[in-house]
């Protein structure tokens, strides 16, 4: 609670006005990930973490990328793990008896259960966290374009290519959201009740794509991972897509003067992330919004 009030503070500060305490609050959520077996602490450090992405400066958080990056990537190796145990139980096992809770333990020390709402609200904190920062403009996240290829396609590699090396087959690297999505979507099918993939999120720059508070299922985050697998995933929309134009407003005004274009795009980023904030707002309202 501690590091949500922490958040919160910072949160409601100017930009960059608690920047000479960041490596005191870098050092105290570092700390806090190395606790194990805490998801609700690990839960509210992703809230930290996009607090910081909207109140400091890019040049201020280079030291920090190293670590959310590694978090993001530890969550969804839990959930891709989470999945794939449960596919390979209800293979061997049959069906489970309804409301059990079955334990998997992760290499990273993590220990999660299915139907357990303390990691489910981990994995939509997560998910939140790449959902922001593909929101926010590229020149406010210089350092997250460099990883950007980890978790989302940049070309048409839903199914992986084969790559011929010194006579073995390689696949290349499937994107995280490639793979969770693939892994949800087969859920899905085997419990028709918790199907989310008939409901459909849209892109628009600037805008969230998670307007959820809590999730009861991890099938509830399917939409999000595939729009992200399909919107980013083709060569001729990564050339004309509105996904891969940053410059919304400069795209609406053709007419215009470079000047103009400017000012336009100053404004419509401007009211991008005055509703962005709106909405990590909210998230500081545990309990109190109904979903």
């Amino acid at each position: 609670m501690l590091l949500k009030r922490l958040a919160f503070t910072i949160y409601s500060s100017e930009v960059d006005q608690y920047q000479k305490y960041l490596p005191d609050i870098q050092e105290r959520l570092v700390e806090s990930l190395r606790l194990p077996q805490v998801p609700i602490l690990h839960a509210q450090v992703f809230l930290f973490f996009r607090v910081l992405l909207l109140r400091m400066s890019p040049q201020h958080l280079t030291s920090l990328w190293p670590t959310m990056i590694t978090e993001l990537v530890q969550v969804f190796l839990l959930m891709e793990q989470e999945l794939t145990a449960d596919e390979d139980i209800s293979r061997t096992s049959g069906p489970s008896v309804a409301g059990l809770e079955t334990t998997y333990s992760g290499g990273n020390g993590f220990s999660t259960s299915y139907n357990s709402q303390r990691w489910l609200n981990l994995y939509l904190s997560a998910c939140k966290l790449l959902d922001l920062a593909l929101a926010l403009p590229p020149e406010s996240l210089p350092q997250f374009q460099m990883y950007r290829w980890a978790f989302i396609p940049e070309a048409s590699d839903d199914s992986g290519l084969e790559v011929r090396r010194q006579g073995t087959h390689q696949r290349e690297f499937k994107p995280y959201v490639v793979r969770l999505a693939k892994l949800l979507r087969k859920r899905a099918k085997k419990n028709p009740e918790e199907d989310c993939s008939i409901r459909t999120l849209s892109w628009e720059p600037g805008h969230l794509m998670l307007t959820l508070y809590v999730i009861r299922s991890m099938e509830q985050l399917l939409p999000f991972f595939n729009l992200l697998s399909q919107v980013f995933n083709s060569k001729a929309s990564s050339r004309t897509s509105p996904a891969y134009n940053h410059n919304p407003a400069g795209a609406c005004f053709p007419g215009h003067k470079e000047g103009h274009k400017l000012e336009s795009q100053k404004v419509f980023w401007s009211r991008a992330r005055q509703n962005i904030e709106e909405m990590v707002e909210k998230d500081f309202l545990e309990g109190l919004i109904k979903t």
